[in-house]
C-alpha cells in the first residue's frame, strides 16, 4: 500500500520525469526538493512517532563507514549518470519511459553481483576495517531525545525550502533580464 502511495506522489509531482531529475543536477529545477522535502519530514516524524508509541521497532544496521562510502559514491553515480533512482526509475518505466529499462536492468545486475561477490569475501573483511557499530545522529550529536534532533531536522528542511524558494526566484529575474538584454543589443 505504501509503494502505491509513494507512486502516486512520485507521478503526480511529475518526479518520474527524466528532465525533472537532471535539472536538479543542474540547479535549474527544483521540483524534486519541493516534494522530496517534505516528503522527507513527514516520514521522519511518523516513522518515530509510531517507534514511541511501540507500533514498530526499528532494525538499526551497523555504522561501515568505507562501506557507505562506497556504496554511496556509486549510488551518486548511478542516479546522475542514468537520471533515476530505483524509486523514480521504476515509475518512469511503468509511465513507459524506455530510458529507464537500462536503469533498472543495471540495479538488478549490481543486486545479483553484491549478494555473489560481497558477502562472507576478503573485500567484507577490507571495508568492515572502520565499524562504528550500531549508531545514530542522536548518538554522535549527544542528543538525549531524538525529538530534539526531529524538530532540528525539520526546521532545517524548513530552512532550505524557503532558500530554493528564493533562489528560484533570483533565477526567474536573472533569467528575464539575460533575456532582455539581449533583446537590446539585437536592435
Amino acid at each position: 500500500m505504501l509503494g502505491i502511495m509513494l507512486g502516486i506522489i512520485l507521478q503526480k509531482g511529475r518526479l518520474c520525469k527524466y528532465s525533472v531529475v537532471s535539472g536538479m543536477f543542474r540547479m535549474q529545477d527544483f521540483t524534486f526538493f519541493r516534494v522530496g522535502t517534505p516528503l522527507l519530514m513527514i516520514a521522519m516524524v511518523l516513522v518515530y512517532f509510531l517507534k514511541d508509541v511501540g507500533e514498530v521497532e526499528l532494525y538499526l544496521p551497523r555504522t561501515v563507514i568505507l562501506a557507505q562510502l562506497i556504496g554511496g559514491v556509486m549510488f551518486g553515480a548511478g542516479l546522475s549518470i542514468s537520471g533515476y533512482c530505483p524509486a523514480i526509475a521504476a515509475g518512469a518505466l511503468g509511465e513507459g519511459a524506455m530510458d529507464a529499462l537500462p536503469t533498472m536492468t543495471g540495479f538488478v545486475v549490481g543486486s545479483i553481483i553484491y549478494a555473489e561477490v560481497y558477502h562472507e569475501s576478503l573485500f567484507d573483511r577490507l571495508i568492515s576495517y572502520i565499524d562504528l557499530g550500531r549508531v545514530t545522529f542522536q548518538d554522535i550529536f549527544l542528543v538525549f531525545n531524538h525529538w530534539f534532533f526531529i524538530m532540528g531536522f525539520v526546521l532545517m528542511c524548513v530552512m532550505f525550502l524557503i532558500g530554493i524558494s528564493m533562489y528560484d526566484e533570483f533565477l526567474k529575474v536573472s533569467f528575464n533580464l539575460i533575456g532582455k538584454t539581449r533583446k537590446l543589443f539585437k536592435k
